[in-house]
């Protein structure tokens, strides 16, 4: 019998042990199973990183534990999730609501003895793993609409290492008979020897509906070297309008699968990665948001089947595109990841999946275009002696030969290449030549295309040297038969990736200063002194224009203005970005030794010093100044705002009640200060006061007497 005992606890044991960890995760709360947004759909720069679950616009729907855990951490902010809760499950996972209107009672308690301990509404709370446990199905708190956005559930799921992950993974299903909608594709070429319909730029096709969960493009599309699809696309659900993003997007050529991507997982260490995912430029120039469907340079994501960069390129080699004794790959790095296809005709389709396999098509067709771009010599032509001296000859540092320039010449920055328009004075005989080094130190002919009698475009390789200015030297032939010479240059900075670099303006009084951590990818600079900031500000120097604005940065760099070291206001400074008609405050770090300020920033574009001189405006306090009120937990108001650097941080917004400071709370959405009193208040006078800071150091105070009846 003994033996047989611990046989029989072990028979006994297994079943209980499999009831304890296949707990079901139950649904967060009885508000809905509608959604507003998706995992790993856009946020900005940046991935959702869970589901946002609709409250119809209520708040105070109970939110429940979906398995057995206990808080780790108690989050309070007027930004981002608000009042924010973390679970941690008894799987290790861990559950984060947002947006909370307040917590079961017992947390809601001990948060604000925090709060009030601590004299901060804004607290971090990381309390003991035994003194929040809860069972599945406990509430924890009541949905709400604090900090960013509407009312609204956040329920996000991570990993034991804090990874976000799709919590539609654990088993929920909700009503969902709606594929994505398909709206446009793009097709770029990535290098300076690959077009798209006859150009250097990318394309932009709309999708014309041809069946149920079916598109297409009505035309085929003219390419030639290395290709880089996206698409433009949402997904939504049955029963609301909301539009959210796709789960699995794939692209195949030719009936072969090039490339997949699978939203189920992302580390928030490259969250910033969205930059990469997506098509930046496209959301830079305001077309909107595409997937990219090729992994970019620097992406570290790993959403995708095959995460070496530049898997998903296709090459459509067409030689020639090349001068005579030219290969691709003498020109343009090719990573060994780009697919190579031979032959003139080639159909792609983009399939996109939601989470629960709803799926939508678009089909189109590829024709390598075979135009003819490159430069061929003529015995009998003079430019064919000019090309044979100018293979040999250094690079012209020259000047143009007169102040009549015979060419203009227009650039296009992109991330490999640099486009170029040719466009002549006078009628050419054939096409002009454009001559140059490469990085190498190879004399190259630029390939060029006609777009029209006196407009000729071609493309410069940029990438894998550090290059900068370019010097070009265009010949041309008159229709007349003179000759005609150009020197041109093209200015710009390289700045490597991975590298330390200092860039300066032309006057030296702004400063760029890249780290090693700074950049996904190689970026050409520029930066051009422009004349007086918008009208209606105090701006101090020059507007200062740095490019390029439409390729991504990864943690940014430090940007520095100088000051005049006679400018008797330096405090009162800051740098200010400009978004359209108006100059956004940015930051502002002051050096009265160097008479500089500087911030960081996370995006290149036009900068200039900003003096903010201006107090904030506060347009209401509330009990009003000398009213009398019968209630004695009046609800206590303030609204203000300011127009240049904006309010600083809970410091610079204080409510004192009675002379001591109340915990109340920010609302930046409305520009609102809410409190409202625990205890009752004694009858008889009291007073409100309140005063607000700028970013700036400038402040407003007012101060209302009211009556407890």
């Amino acid at each position: 019998m003994t033996f047989r005992t611990p046989l029989l606890i072990s028979l006994l044991l297994i079943p209980l042990c499999s009831i304890l960890f296949s707990q079901d995760y139950i649904w967060p709360t009885d508000a809905s199973r509608l959604f507003s947004s998706s995992f790993a759909e856009s946020r900005g720069s940046r991935f959702h990183a869970g589901i946002d679950i609709k409250t119809h616009g209520i708040t105070g729907f109970p939110i429940r534990a979906i398995r057995d855990g206990h808080v780790s951490r108690i989050s309070m902010s007027p930004y981002g999730y608000g009042r924010g809760l973390y679970f941690t499950l008894d799987t290790g996972e861990t559950v984060v609501f947002g947006h909370l209107s307040r917590f079961n009672d017992d947390i809601q308690a001990y948060v604000k003895s925090e709060q009030k301990r601590r004299g901060s509404y804004d607290v971090q709370l990381f309390p003991k793993s035994s003194q929040f446990v809860f069972q599945q199905g406990d509430t924890l708190g009541y949905t709400g609409d604090s900090g960013v956005g509407y009312p609204h559930l956040h329920f996000e799921l991570r990993d034991a290492n804090s990874n976000p992950i799709n919590p539609l993974s654990k088993g929920y299903t909700v009503v969902d008979n709606v594929a994505p909608h398909i709206s446009k594709v793009l097709v770029q070429p990535l290098d300076a020897l690959s077009t798209v319909d006859d150009d250097f730029l990318p394309r932009v096709f709309w999708t014309r509906s041809t069946g149920v969960r079916s598109y297409s493009i009505d035309r085929p599309i003219r390419v030639s070297g290395r290709i880089g699809i996206g698409v433009s696309a949402f997904d939504q659900m049955d029963g609301v309008s909301n539009k959210f993003g796709t789960h699995r997007n794939e692209l195949y050529v030719d009936d072969k699968l090039v490339f997949a991507a699978q939203y189920d997982k992302f580390s928030y260490a490259v969250n910033n990665h969205f930059k990469l995912d997506r098509d930046y430029r496209q959301m830079a120039w305001g077309k909107g948001y595409f997937y990219n469907l090729f992994v970019d340079f620097g992406n570290r994501l790993s959403f995708y089947e095959n995460r070496a960069a530049y898997s998903g390129v296709v090459d459509f080699d067409n030689t020639p595109l090349l001068q005579v004794d030219a290969r691709p790959q003498d020109i343009v790095d090719i990573p060994t990841s780009v697919l190579a296809l031979d032959g003139q005709a080639h159909t792609f389709e983009i399939v996109l999946r939601d989470y629960w396999g709803n799926t939508s098509r678009v089909n189109g067709r590829l024709f390598v275009d075979g135009v003819d771009v490159a430069f061929h010599p003529d015995e009998n032509s003079l430019l064919d002696s000019i090309y044979k001296k100018s293979r040999f000859a250094p690079a012209s540092t020259a000047e143009p030969e007169s102040l009549d320039a015979p060419f203009e010449v227009r650039t296009k920055f992109f991330d490999r290449y640099v486009r170029i328009v040719v466009a002549s004075q006078q009628p050419l005989q054939d096409k002009p030549l454009v001559s140059g080094l490469l990085c190498s130190g190879q004399r190259y002919i630029m390939p060029l295309i006609r777009k029209s009698a006196h407009s000729f475009v071609g493309a410069w390789p940029l990438s894998a040297c550090d290059i900068g200015p370019l010097p070009l030297t265009i010949y041309g032939l008159a229709q007349g038969g003179d000759s005609l010479k150009q020197t041109a240059w093209i200015e710009f900075t390289t700045v490597s990736r991975g590298r330390v670099k200092s860039l300066f303006s032309a006057d030296s009084l702004c400063r760029v200063d890249f780290a090693t951590n700074s950049l996904f990818k190689d970026l050409f600079v520029r930066i051009d002194t422009l004349g007086t900031v918008l009208r209606g500000y105090d701006a101090v120097g020059r507007l200062y224009k740095i490019q390029p604005t439409d390729v991504p940065l990864n943690k940014g760099v430090s940007l520095t203005l100088t000051y005049p070291e006679t400018d008797s206001l330096p405090g009162k400074l800051g740098v200010y970005i400009k978004y359209g008609s108006r100059m956004r405050f940015v930051g502002a770090r002051l050096n009265s030794v160097k008479h500089t300020i500087s911030t960081s920033v996370k995006n290149l574009g036009s900068f200039s010093l900003v003096r903010d001189v201006v107090p904030p405006v506060i347009m209401a306090l509330s009990p009003t100044n000398l009213s009398h009120t019968s209630n004695a937990m009046p609800r206590m108001r303030a609204v203000f705002k300011d127009a240049l650097s904006g309010i600083g941080g809970e410091k610079q917004r204080v409510l004192k009640l009675d002379g001591e400071k109340v915990i109340a709370v920010y609302d930046p959405e409305k520009l609102t200060l809410i409190y409202q009193p625990d205890e009752p208040l004694a009858p008889g006078e009291h007073t409100l006061e309140l005063s607000v800071s700028d970013k700036s150091g400038n402040s407003a105070v007012r101060s209302n007497t009211f009556f407890v009846d």
